[in-house]
């Protein structure tokens, strides 16, 4: 009798905490992969916006080749990379991941549901048909650093459609689980102390939010402040790449801006972290310093190897995100402002996700 009753106390012990476990569980918002499901039912109002920021980035998605209905999509099995260029099958893959995901926003833009099946159509076709890559020139890693930039393209790409798909059957997204977690066990390998690990950090959030893997959400939110703090300095210049060139410190920058956007679509506001009792969040001091190089306010710094910082922001994505949440507060109204009206993106870098003059302009993220 006894040992039945201690039996039972440990059978109640491992129930209660497992309980308890579960409800203390992450309720992941879902969709969240860089707009909400309130953001993304506002995006309509793009279309009526007056600002001429807004309407320009409108019109640079709608006139893009990737929400062309003309342009083609292919699949590979075999996605052949090489490192510090671009093969064909490359561009291709990188394209399609776009074109899925432009064609998502144009559908929450207009409602017209031919966007919203053609993004569907191409990422079904990838799902169902990618294997592996293979590295046909150059550096092998390079594979882990490729996976990482696409991996949130395509996830973000389905998170807007999903809950308005269907025909997406539980084969389908067998298919797209599949297909992520091969690109995440090559993006997983990514981190390092600079640009490729943000870039794997921005991926392996995107891939935790989406299959809703609380462990795997709760290492990024801590890779976040690990490499805000190892890679940047108080006065917001960076460790790591920043003598470089101007587009590589820049890779680091929208790895966590992006990352920082769908944490807080979680409840948990990276934007303000702080680190060592400084004055300012961390991400602003970083985001103050390269405006000031950007708009050529500071010289570059010294010891700069190659290109001009001046005007380098312009083929670079990401910076509404930070902008709109820092400039809601009066006191940076300033110099969030001076950096917007002088960033002006046009092709914009396929490395990342784009359109966030489009996805996060004030039309759309102040709500009604």
């Amino acid at each position: 009798m006894k040992n039945l009753f201690f039996l039972f106390l440990a059978i109640w012990a491992i129930a209660a905490l497992t309980v308890a476990t579960e409800s203390d569980a992450k309720n992941f918002i879902s969709p969240s992969i860089m707009n909400t499901g309130d953001e993304l039912r506002h995006l309509h109002r793009t279309t009526r916006a007056t600002t001429a920021s807004t309407q320009k980035a409108l019109n640079q998605l709608i006139s893009s080749e990737y929400v062309s209905f003309e342009r083609k999509f292919k699949a590979y099995k075999i996605v052949e990379i090489a490192a510090r260029e671009s093969t064909l099958h490359e561009e291709q893959f990188k394209g399609d991941a776009h074109a899925a995901r432009a064609h998502a926003l144009m559908w929450h833009i207009t409602r017209n549901d031919a966007h919203k099946q053609k993004s569907a159509e191409i990422i079904k076709a990838w799902a169902s048909t990618f294997e592996d890559f293979k590295v046909v020139k150059g550096y092998k890693p390079q594979m882990y650093l490729e996976s990482a930039w696409i991996l949130p393209i395509w996830i973000s790409a389905l998170d807007m459609i999903q809950i308005d798909l269907t025909d997406w059957t539980s084969a389908d997204e067998r298919e797209f689980r599949r297909f992520i977690k091969k690109l995440h066990s090559y993006a997983k390998e990514a981190h390092r102390d600079n640009n490729w690990g943000t870039s794997a950090m921005l991926a392996e959030m995107s891939l935790a939010v989406y299959l809703k893997n609380e462990t795997l959400y709760e290492q990024q939110v801590q890779n976040f402040t690990y490499y805000l703090k190892t890679l940047s300095n108080k006065d917001g210049s960076l460790n790591a790449d920043y003598l470089s060139d101007p587009w590589h410190p820049q890779y680091t920058i929208i790895g966590l801006i992006q990352t920082a956007e769908i944490a807080s679509n979680q409840g948990d506001i990276l934007f303000d972290v702080i680190i060592d009792d400084e004055s300012m969040p961390r991400l602003e001091a970083i985001l103050l310093h390269f405006k000031s190089l950007f708009l050529g306010e500071i010289d570059n710094p010294k010891g700069l190897k190659k290109g001009n910082y001046k005007g380098a922001h312009n083929n670079k994505q990401s910076y509404q995100i930070a902008l709109s949440y820092y400039g809601k507060q009066k006191s940076n109204e300033a110099w969030t402002n001076s950096f917007q009206d002088n960033w002006n993106p046009s092709k914009t870098s396929p490395l990342f996700m784009m359109w966030d003059r489009v996805t996060h302009s004030q039309a759309v993220i102040d709500g009604d």
